[in-house]
């Protein structure tokens, strides 16, 4: 697993800012001194300064700069995908989770308000913000493939940037609507970016996984060529072809983990949901939120907050009361899945791959294998009783999927995959959104919106290729 752990943006030279005291008779001197060098030299030369915090193109293509820019790319990938501390709400898998059912605002913000009641502006500041660090994580990723590919051609550092670059571009066409565009900067100018189709996402985040894999071929690469298989199966099923999805993830051992490692060196290393969800409870785990929402509380396991059990459930929901929450108008409902700011979040696992192995079977009818995959998972964890024939009796098609996706989503939680499954049930399942996404009356007041996905910010208009989403469907 890449070691993802003590990365730091703001790691610049420390200067000593304390003020000194000085005899006002050595200022006099000072200042005389100095005005003596300013009649013999060229002002000019005093606005020529040089800044060491600032990084040349030169810098960047130095090979000795590699592991910086590998640090870089890291870094920004977990600010993006998985969050960070200091109540910055921003990342992937928190926002995506907000607009799906895994959480419910209980802050004051009115812009996590709007994304949680489905009501998404393209002014949204905290969407903004997020627009900007998924694009900062997709951008030093990509950077950082060149990098190597010219220094270190073939290394497991190009490789883990292909499969950064692609989980972005997988989470980009999971969250957003279709038509997002996909610019870079080179060499201190914009390269403006064409909108994408949603599906045309999904095949970009396949062609990084590939390139990950083609590279990822001896054993010092094999995390990185695992996450790629996961990461490509992912977004095959994406796009529908889940046969070949299961094939992609044959191989991969259902132990597998490749993950971001936080850290409690820094408010940026931190786990983005252990900040918000428990640190600072600006966001509660729902309970069937908008009436159509998956039952996380009641199915779940009731703790308190040192994890000691109160009422035994599904272990793989684990959650607990925490008093008034922030905006002193509901009940904190906090979860220990990430239970302190060091653990770890996962991106690509063997669990999601028997997962995908499952639905496939459940696409060709074979509820037998299928109820086979999810009793193997199911055996791994303590608590989880098999699901028997009698648990199935009668069902029908849609009774499958509904408890395939629900066993997914139990799985999965709060690791950024339900806001895709919710679209797919709509996308490739032929679900009613309004039976899928949280609807109704609004724990808040009022009512839900009808969003689907994120729109495209209104930072992008300045793209002269951009005009707006191509469309806001599934």
């Amino acid at each position: 697993m890449p070691d993802l752990t003590h990365l730091r943006r703001d790691a610049w030279p420390a200067r000593d800012m304390r003020a000194r005291r000085r005899h006002p008779a050595a200022a006099g001197l000072a200042a005389m001194f100095l005005l003596l060098a300013i009649g013999g030299c060229d002002l000019g030369d005093l606005l020529d300064v040089q800044d060491p915090n600032k990084a040349t193109a030169d810098d960047i293509d130095d090979p000795d700069n590699l592991p910086a820019v590998r640090a870089h790319a890291v870094g920004e990938f977990q600010v993006g995908y998985a969050g960070r501390g200091a109540a910055n709400d921003n990342a992937f898998v928190l926002m995506s989770g907000l607009l799906s059912d895994e959480y419910e605002a209980s802050g004051t913000f009115p812009t996590r308000v709007e994304v949680d009641q489905r009501n998404v502006r393209t002014t949204n500041t905290t969407a903004q913000q997020t627009f900007r660090i998924m694009h900062r994580g997709r951008a030093a990723a990509e950077l950082s493939y060149r990098a190597h590919e010219m220094h270190a051609q073939g290394s497991p550092a190009q490789a883990e940037a292909a499969v950064l670059a692609g989980f972005m571009y997988n989470a980009f066409g999971e969250m957003y609507c279709s038509g997002v565009p996909f610019s870079r900067l080179d060499a201190a100018d914009p390269e403006y970016g064409e909108p994408l189709a949603t599906e045309q996402i999904f095949e970009e985040a396949i062609g990084w996984f590939d390139s990950a894999g083609s590279i990822a071929t001896g054993p010092e690469a094999e995390d990185e060529a695992l996450a790629a298989a996961v990461g490509r199966a992912r977004a095959l099923l994406n796009l529908g072809d889940v046969a070949q999805a299961a094939t992609a993830v044959a191989s991969v051992p259902t132990g597998f983990t490749f993950a971001v490692l936080h850290d409690a060196a820094t408010e940026r290393q931190w786990n983005g949901v252990w900040d918000f969800v428990n640190n600072v409870e600006r966001w509660r785990i729902p309970d069937s939120e908008g009436g159509t929402g998956l039952p996380y509380r009641t199915d779940g396991t009731e703790a308190d907050a040192s994890g000691t059990i109160i009422a035994a459930g599904d272990p793989r929901i684990v959650w607990y009361e925490a008093g008034p929450a922030f905006d002193n108008n509901v009940t904190q409902y906090s979860q220990l899945r990430y239970p302190t700011r060091e653990a770890a979040t996962p991106v690509a696992t063997g669990i999601e791959a028997r997962l995908i192995e499952a639905e496939a079977a459940l696409a060709a009818d074979d509820t037998d294998g299928f109820l086979a995959i999810h009793n193997a998972l199911r055996a791994t964890m303590d608590g989880l009783d098999p699901l028997a024939p009698a648990d199935v009796a009668g069902f029908t098609p849609d009774d499958y999927v509904d408890l395939h996706f629900r066993e997914r989503a139990y799985w999965l939680w709060q690791s950024g995959h339900r806001l895709g499954d919710l679209r797919r049930l709509v996308r490739q399942y032929g679900r009613d959104a309004a039976a899928v996404f949280p609807g109704g009356t609004y724990h808040k007041g009022g009512g839900y919106g009808t969003d689907l996905n994120f729109p495209i910010p209104v930072d992008e208009e300045n793209n002269p290729n951009f005009e707006s989403c191509f469309d806001r469907e599934a």
